[in-house]
């Protein structure tokens, strides 16, 4: 079974230090993504060759650095909490601009789903109107850098769904 840890803490970070658990979270991303390309009728189609294995790279380095433990340092000791760690990878899956496009979407869907997958799972205001969404405004938040990490984290946090049991909310 793979090495999946979380501290004491409900909210701790997700400790992914298995090779193999890192590799299909990757291609579970780039599945993901093109998934969203093709519900979104994107003018983008999957990358192949080389620029594939860029992506998927580009993607395993940035869940590394989010999941693994790095220089002896497990992400419990780099992250507040779980809410901090998945703000982390939106943000650099957004910046490091990974895909041609579908970056913001990617990012979001993949918090949102991590953060439901570890048990905590996150509702926002989701208005067809884009002033009115939080979902939205927080991915353009996170792009433009209107607010800190830690300000979206808390977002997130605030966002969480206590106790319901109910994750179809999300």
């Amino acid at each position: 079974m793979a090495d999946t840890k979380r501290g004491a803490h409900p909210f701790a970070p997700l400790v992914l230090d298995d090779a193999g658990l890192l590799e299909d979270m990757a291609a579970t991303v780039m599945r993901l993504h093109s998934t969203l390309m093709t519900v979104g009728r994107c003018y983008t189609t999957d990358a192949t060759g080389d620029r594939a294995a860029l992506e998927l790279g580009c993607v395993e380095s940035v869940l590394a650095g989010a999941f693994c433990t790095i220089f002896g340092q497990s992400p419990v000791d780099r992250f507040a909490d779980i809410f901090d760690q998945v703000t982390y990878v939106a943000e650099h899956m957004v910046k490091d601009h990974i895909f041609e496009d579908g970056n913001k979407r990617t990012s979001l869907v993949f918090a949102l789903s991590v953060l439901r997958f570890a048990g905590t799972p996150v509702v926002l205001s989701d208005s067809p109107e884009p002033k009115d969404n939080q979902y939205y405004a927080w991915i353009q938040d996170l792009v433009s850098s209107r607010r800190t990490n830690s300000e979206l984290a808390e977002e997130l946090r605030c966002g969480f769904v206590a106790g319901t049991g109910d994750l179809s909310l999300v």
